[in-house]
């Protein structure tokens, strides 16, 4: 036991050497991450998109007119930055991007109101752009609607109904919504919240493969397996163990920033952040690891982590719902780690549900631990033969052969 904790230690000391005389690691596992964290925690924080420039055609130009822009521009989603003369003008400015939205006032809106004509009113928005327009689409219907609730209310006590009469036939069904576990809809809740933890498993993924991959380009493999006492758990146990540590202080990090700087709600403690980080981290290792087991020049396995860690945002399944997903990208979704830990975050720490319900992703992080066990012989010949794939060439099979059997000695 004593040999293999000095292996270990051994290694560890020596990937630190190599990590501190070498500033692309320094660049690569904590100032780019560290950049990428504040960057998408700073892009949100505001927590929803506020004043969104819109445009009120007003033909009627009365005073009842004259109000409904007014409320318009008081939702806290729409600003009102312009009121063209004609739909056209509006239109050429929804088309050059000045606007994302306008409202056409028809003519004779108030004497139609007071009339009991029931006049149109209509609007037209940007849903080629879906938060924004989303976003207007809802200030825009529920201002319409309260303006014309209250025209309704003011006709109907002009009749002399009590105000009780009135509101039964104005809303005969009043609703009681409640918002869960994001009661102010803000985009960090769900949107940054899944964004800091996809970028952090790119950095995961890439850094992890170079890491062993180098040590087999630059031929250092079979020292560093030396290092580690012939055994390969032990070298990449040794390996990894410091970029473990750096990527989970980064978890917690981002996890510090999404409650503490963004406020978005925790509802659990301390112990389960730490362990979903590692277990993230560790997920995202392993899936790593098997990368480079299954193809052991550095190239090829850095570009197959790199096109895993770019799909697990398209096919996670937060950025568009699983069950509307063809049944062989449902049963993908499940091949990300990240998709896990939102289930795990969404549930347990966002929502405060009991841990049963998180139980099965817990067991399907285990299931990615496995993955290294799947190529480990295969990737100790690529750490001994140090040219797995190409073809080698007599005098290297030599040199090989006489490692090799040093090795085994």
């Amino acid at each position: 036991m004593n040999t293999y904790i000095k292996a270990l230690i051994g290694v560890t000391g020596r990937e630190i050497n190599r990590m501190t005389s070498r500033p692309l690691y320094f660049l690569s596992v904590v100032i780019l991450p560290l950049l990428s964290l504040l960057f998408f925690v700073s892009l949100m924080k505001e927590g929803v998109p506020v004043k969104l420039p819109v445009a009120v055609v007003d033909y009627d130009h009365t005073a009842l007119s004259a109000k409904f822009r007014r409320t318009i521009d008081a939702t806290p989603g729409s600003s009102v930055v312009m009121t063209p003369a004609t739909e056209h003008e509006a239109l050429s400015e929804l088309r050059k991007g000045n606007i994302y939205g306008y409202v056409v006032l028809p003519h004779n809106l108030q004497a139609d109101i007071m009339n009991g004509t029931q006049p149109v009113v209509r609007f037209y928005y940007q849903n080629g752009l879906l938060i924004a327009g989303g976003l207007i689409q809802n200030d825009l219907t529920i201002t319409l609607h309260t303006l014309s609730a209250g025209v309704n209310k003011q006709k109907r006590e002009a009749m002399g109904q009590n105000e009780v009469s009135v509101y039964a036939e104005i809303q005969p069904v009043k609703p009681d919504a409640h918002l869960l576990f994001n009661p102010e809809t803000n985009y960090p809740v769900y949107v940054t919240s899944i964004m800091l933890p996809i970028m952090l498993q790119v950095f995961i993924l890439m850094i992890t493969v170079y890491s062993i991959g180098i040590e087999i380009k630059e031929r250092t493999s079979r020292e560093w397996l030396r290092k580690a006492g012939k055994s390969v758990f032990v070298a990449l146990t040794g390996k990894l163990l410091p970029y473990t540590v750096i990527f989970v202080i980064l978890s917690l990090f981002s996890n510090f920033l999404l409650f503490k700087a963004l406020m978005v709600p925790v509802n659990t403690g301390v112990v389960y952040l730490v362990l979903l980080s590692l277990l993230y981290v560790l997920a995202y290792q392993a899936i790593a690891v098997f990368f480079v087991g299954l193809l052991p020049m550095m190239r090829h396995s850095l570009n197959l982590a790199a096109f895993y860690g770019i799909l697990a945002l398209t096919l996670c399944g937060f950025s568009f719902p699983i069950e509307h997903m063809p049944e062989v990208f449902r049963l993908w979704a499940e091949a990300f780690p990240v998709r896990h830990y939102m289930h795990i975050f969404q549930s347990q720490i966002l929502a405060g549900f009991n841990f049963v319900y998180a139980a099965p992703s817990y067991l399907k992080f285990m299931l990615f631990l496995l993955l290294p066990f799947a190529i480990i012989f295969r990737l100790k010949s690529a750490l001994i033969y140090q040219n797995f794939i190409e073809q080698i060439k007599i005098t290297d099979a030599a040199e090989a052969a006489v490692s090799e059997k040093s090795l085994i000695q």
